[in-house]
């Protein structure tokens, strides 16, 4: 049975509203279909009129959306049905009139919530959003054309008023009521609309449609299309949009930037494209290209040396016949790259100091990241960072042991006199070395068991080993108490 109680929060806005809602969520089942929706219906009628600048707004949206999303979890008509009213309601909007305008507005807003709560939770929201993916798609075709107008007099920060507002909301429903792995084929059908969106309003667009390109087949000819869209319209600090965030990607090679994985295909474009620029307009695709992410001509020299794409994309711009302030620091540095003469390898000092590596990694744990003698500190971020050999990306490598980084350890020496100040090694799978040559290990696998006691000589004044795997202490442990040293399994 619907509860009264709520039914009057609602109407009246009251002090317990948020608190009636959340626990209509918890208990939406005991209720029948029909008694449920009556507070949907409720709901809707309240956000439509709820100003943005009422008192908890945020609070009162996001119970809003518990409860849809609650109600919308009961069955595929349910999601459907609230789906239907909302969309319908857009449909019959009049966009030029002001109050029309503004109720859409936060109905949109309210309804692009993020509905996600769990894995699985929101299938029916996404069958619904299959269902009615071309009426969604058709509505941001209709408010394209008053993309730059001011419709909305109440908006939620960073919103400006302009229809595009309501534009890049209802974008946001393709990530918002789906989960990651589901929906790829209908966010391709949304992110098609980008490209003609931000030709009749280059700054339209936000970082959730940026990533909306990402499901695109052939998204890096769109993505060289938004380049020189925004490159030939100019190019200026407080323009909005995407342009931004696409040039904070371009050169972003940690490991998690699609538009990165695809800077050979986009440099490929932008070659053709340059061909037509000036100077000037080149000089900025310059400028944000490599000295708006990378801060420092020593960031841009590691870049340039390891990634062959980066590479690329500067050579294309210096070969220009261009100058420029930017495109001349770019040619300098460059030519510089070119010409540096390979540096010899070093000498694999400590390759074969110990025996068994994963007992000198309990040691380097311990002189290095406990006792904090053994210097400098190894980072893997900062290893990663200025290692120019080939290109590693942790996000994208840390799920395993990253060679390079384990092959730094294996060749450091360690001083004896630092070896003589080991008196406790501890294994561990929260131990830092472990995490800075396997970023993601979760301590589940023997990547890291010692294996071999022959190495305790090298640490004169060891005492104790704790935690140690099983299979060690079976095979040594009397062994080692023998020499004094104590060992402990596993906790």
């Amino acid at each position: 049975m619907t509860s009264k109680d709520l039914l009057f929060a609602l109407q009246t806005r009251n002090k317990h509203m948020i608190r009636e809602l959340d626990e209509f969520a918890s208990n939406v089942k005991n209720s029948t279909l029909e008694e449920a929706w009556i507070v949907v219906a409720e709901t809707i009628k309240l956000v439509e009129v709820l100003p943005p600048t009422q008192v908890k707004y945020s609070h009162i949206i996001k119970a809003v959306n518990r409860a849809w999303l609650a109600f919308c979890e009961r069955s595929p008509t349910t999601a459907n049905r609230l789906y239907d009213v909302v969309i319908k309601t857009l449909e019959e909007t009049t966009w030029k009139d002001t109050d029309e305008a503004q109720v859409a507005y936060q109905l949109i807003y309210a309804f692009h919530y993020n509905h996600f709560r769990s894995v699985g939770a929101n299938a029916h929201l996404h069958l619904a959003l299959m269902q009615n993916s071309s009426r969604i798609l058709d509505l941001i075709k209709r408010i394209a054309a008053y993309s730059t107008q001011e419709l909305f007099l109440l908006t939620v920060k960073p919103h400006t008023g302009i229809g595009a507002d309501a534009i890049e909301m209802l974008l946001e429903i393709y990530l918002n009521h789906t989960r990651l792995d589901q929906g790829n084929e209908l966010r391709a059908d949304a992110a098609r609309l980008i490209l003609p969106l931000v030709q009749s309003n280059p700054t339209i667009g936000n970082n959730k449609m940026l990533f909306l390109l990402r499901f695109l087949p052939k998204r890096a000819v769109i993505l060289s299309q938004l380049i020189e869209l925004y490159v030939l319209d100019g190019v200026h600090e407080n323009m909005r949009g995407m342009f931004y965030g696409i040039m904070l990607d371009l050169v972003n090679n940690s490991g998690d930037s699609f538009i990165y994985n695809d800077l050979d295909k986009i440099a490929a474009q932008i070659e053709v494209y340059s061909k037509q620029w000036t100077g000037k307009q080149l000089d900025a695709f310059a400028r944000y290209a490599f000295f708006y992410k990378l801060k420092t001509d020593e960031d841009r020299r590691l870049l340039i040396s390891k990634s062959k794409k980066a590479m690329h994309l500067a050579k294309l711009i210096v070969s220009s016949g261009h100058t420029g302030t930017y495109i001349d620091n770019l040619r300098s540095l460059y030519h510089s790259i070119v010409s540096r003469a390979a540096d010899p390898a070093p000498a694999r000092l400590g390759a074969y100091q110990f025996k068994d590596l994963n007992f000198k990694l309990l040691v380097i744990e311990e002189l290095m990241y406990i006792q904090k003698k053994l210097l400098p500190r190894f980072d893997v971020y900062e290893f990663v960072r200025q290692y120019t050999d080939r290109e590693i990306m942790i996000k994208k490598e840390g799920y395993d042991v990253i060679p390079e980084v384990l092959a730094y350890f294996e060749e450091m020496l360690i001083p004896s006199s630092l070896l003589e100040q080991v008196e406790e090694l501890e294994f561990d799978g929260s131990n830092e070395i472990y995490h800075q040559i396997f970023p993601y290990w979760d301590g589940e696998c023997d990547t890291f068991d010692v294996t071999s006691p022959e190495d305790i000589e090298l640490v004169p004044n060891l005492k104790c080993m704790s935690s140690m795997p099983a299979k060690f202490i079976e095979k040594y442990a009397v062994e080692l108490g023998k020499k004094s040293i104590e060992v402990s399994h596993l906790a």
